[in-house]
């Protein structure tokens, strides 16, 4: 909604606070802000900065009723929906220049060079395609100026934490050729010691985001961006920690993660790179816009799950290899009558050379159990929609997505002696398998403008997450081993707009969402089984408001409630089918709240408080595991001085809290029923960032 978009107007404004010149491209499409009738969170390249926000988790712990659950990759959940395991995409799609990431590995974005951030909140199905059930997090890059300019930073904490960024600029020749570097650099020492050969730091993580622009207008109707990125990722041990069965989780904290004893490393080394490139030319009528991306993204880990000294592991090496062509024609104008349609293709290749794990296998000694996979997809996909203003002070807005799927798999499963008979297969599964699914996604709205800068709306658009197949199936063909698409229903009321002669910017949202055929997993012993659960819904109130009672002070929150619930799903626990009706949707927290307030004196001087909460989270479907609720609170105070030098201090997570965020039941150590992931913990950090 609106209310951290207002703020990227605060500096350098003069004191006026209007949305005129806010726009969004929600709608693949220029429009005012208030003019879009859905949720929108925008925030500004100064929102970012101001509150230590780095990376796309940053991200999402300013959203209402969005959360996050790493464990070596990043798993989200948005008013009920969780990533799909099997194919490893999550609900909510990022975009930069184009490029759309929804893999939970590499699931993250630099953000050195950004203008602001749209989070589309609900499904984007109708305009963004398969993915986007959830929701959109689009990161929109500065425009090409002509001066030479940038940026240059550094931090230093906690754990020998440090991190740079940089991102620098402008025309190689006036008004026609421009080009910016950027990226970004973080790593930290870890505080976890390794009990079994007293190995310190085993929790070491460092990473990089790089990116290069290139915009080229050769004509003011024309114009040319290529974009490059890399990234790179290692991560070893987790602030992980084994919870035998009957215990509470609870009881534990982070502490508990400071020794651990694995005589494998726990590591995984994550890497990705794309290239997009955009062509535009604007006729008089309409604009035309071709989109070229190409992404691959490799993850190699190995983890230790088990309790004795055996070396052996569980392991996974994966590759994909993305390609998307887009073509669309738009409406060139803000207001009014506008419109957009396009053509989509996609061409995905997923190969799984290993995935598996190796353990004792009884008389058989330690065996290598490895289902090794190669997965193609294909999407095909027709968009469009239009926005109407009819009565003066409404506009209905109406859209839809045609779109076909076909996948295939070809999987091989060994089970493989390592010592006892080295190389002895003593279990085989192949299976091959192909399908498709077609689906129409539409959308409708309808927007009512109280005034110019206030509005209010009601929507009901659809999501859709493609079906696919098990790819760790031990048994069985294609009936036993694919799953179908998880669709839903997305019904939303909302007001947005300022109010208080624009000292208050106001969001505030009442959703239901209908969800069929949710992707679901069970895990028995090694044997994963894909399948779908028939029916859940979720429920919910999400605010958002920015307050500045004078220029100097900036008050902002964010709250989401939400209440889910499976409505036809049975589980296997335990061996056993165990009804779910009735239990709250896993990962969902209860609430999300976010508040903040910050001060900056006409000298340069400011300061900053910010606190966040989440409210209790059951980890399983079948609601036996849950994490209790947690505050945590930061802050931070600097000196900005005329010259562009700013210098800063911060404190993240005040208190030192311990929370929990992640909780995984599992069946392969044979003294844990339940793997415990904590949040970080305190950390005192300096820094300083020059703009030139």
């Amino acid at each position: 909604m609106i209310s951290v978009v207002v703020s990227s107007l605060l500096y350098g404004a003069e004191g006026e606070y209007n949305l005129e010149g806010v726009t969004v491209s929600a709608n693949k499409i220029e429009e005012k802000i208030q003019d879009v009738p859905q949720s929108i969170t925008v925030l500004s390249e100064s929102n970012l900065e101001d509150r230590e926000i780095k990376n796309v988790e940053g991200i999402i712990q300013e959203i209402p009723n969005m959360s996050f659950s790493p464990l070596y990759y990043q798993s989200v959940n948005f008013r009920g929906i969780n990533q799909s395991i099997f194919t490893s995409n999550n609900p909510v799609t990022i975009y930069i220049d184009g490029v759309s990431q929804s893999n939970s590995y590499a699931y993250e974005a630099s953000l050195a060079n950004v203008d602001h951030v749209e989070v589309l909140r609900g499904p984007q199905g109708s305009l963004y395609g398969k993915d986007s059930i959830g929701g959109i997090i689009n990161i929109i890059t500065k425009l090409p100026k002509n001066e030479w300019g940038g940026t240059i930073g550094a931090e230093y904490g906690t754990d020998n934490y440090m991190y740079t960024t940089m991102s620098v600029g402008g025309a190689v020749v006036d008004d026609v050729l421009f080009v910016n570097v950027n990226g970004d650099y973080a790593s930290d020492e870890g505080y976890i010691t390794n009990l079994y050969d007293g190995e310190k730091g085993i929790d070491e993580t460092s990473k990089h985001n790089i990116g290069v622009n290139m915009t080229w207008k050769p004509t003011d109707r024309f114009s040319a961006q290529l974009s490059l990125s890399d990234y790179y990722s290692r991560a070893g041990a987790m602030d992980i920690v084994g919870v035998p069965a009957g215990e509470n989780i609870n009881s534990y904290s982070r502490s508990d993660t400071k020794f651990q004893d694995w005589d494998v490393d726990n590591k995984i080394t994550t890497k990705s790179n794309s290239q997009a490139l955009n062509l535009k030319y604007a006729f008089d009528a309409m604009d035309l816009t071709s989109t070229t991306t190409h992404k691959k993204v490799e993850a190699n880990g190995t983890f230790d799950l088990d309790t004795t000294y055996n070396g052996l592991s569980a392991f996974v090496d994966r590759e994909s290899d993305t390609y998307t062509q887009e073509l669309k024609l738009s409406s060139p104008n803000k207001e009014g009558f506008r419109w957009v349609a396009g053509l989509y293709y996609e061409k995905e290749d997923i190969d799984y050379p290993g995935y598996g794990r190796q353990y004792s296998y009884g008389t058989y000694g330690s065996v290598n159990i490895n289902d090794a996979s190669t997965q193609k997809a294909e999407t095909y996909a027709a968009f469009g929609q239009v926005i109407v203003p009819f009565a003066s002070h409404f506009e209905w807005t109406l859209g839809g997505r045609v779109q076909r799927i076909e996948k295939e798999i070809d999987s091989n499963y060994t089970l493989t002696s390592i010592d006892l008979y080295p190389g002895m297969d003593f279990a085989t599964h192949h299976y091959d398998a192909k399908d498709s699914w077609t689906a129409f996604l539409p959308k409708t709205a309808l927007l009512y403008k109280i005034n110019d800068n206030l509005s209010a709306y009601a929507s009901i658009s659809t999501g859709y997450l493609p079906g696919g197949f098990n790819n760790y199936a031990t048994s069985g063909g294609k009936e036993t081993n694919m799953f179908e698409p998880q669709k839903s229903i997305n019904y939303e009321v909302g007001v947005k707009g300022d109010t208080l002669d624009g000292t208050l910017f106001l969001g505030a949202n009442i959703f239901y969402m209908d969800i069929t055929d949710i992707h679901v997993y069970t895990q028995v012993g090694t044997i994963m089984t894909a399948s779908n659960a028939d029916k859940a819904h979720s429920q919910g109130i999400e605010l958002e408001a920015l307050y500045r009672p004078i220029p100097s002070i900036e008050m902002n929150g964010a709250v989401g409630l939400i209440q889910t619930e499976y409505d036809d799903y049975k589980v296997y626990s335990s061996g056993i089918l165990v009804p779910t009706e009735g239990n709250k949707i896993e990962r969902t927290p209860s609430y999300t709240a976010k508040i903040g307030i910050g001060y900056t004196h006409p000298s340069g001087v400011y300061g900053r408080v910010d606190v966040r909460a989440q409210g209790e989270t059951y980890y399983n479907p079948e609601n036996t595991i849950k994490a209790d609720a947690y505050i945590v609170g930061d802050v931070k105070a600097g000196y900005r001085m005329k010259s562009g030098l700013d210098v800063y201090a911060y404190v993240q997570n005040v208190t030192n809290e311990d929370y929990i965020i992640n909780a995984t039941a599992q069946t392969l150590m044979p003294n844990y029923d339940t793997l415990v992931m904590f949040g970080e913990g305190r950390r005192v950090g300096v820094g300083f960032k020059y703009t030139f």
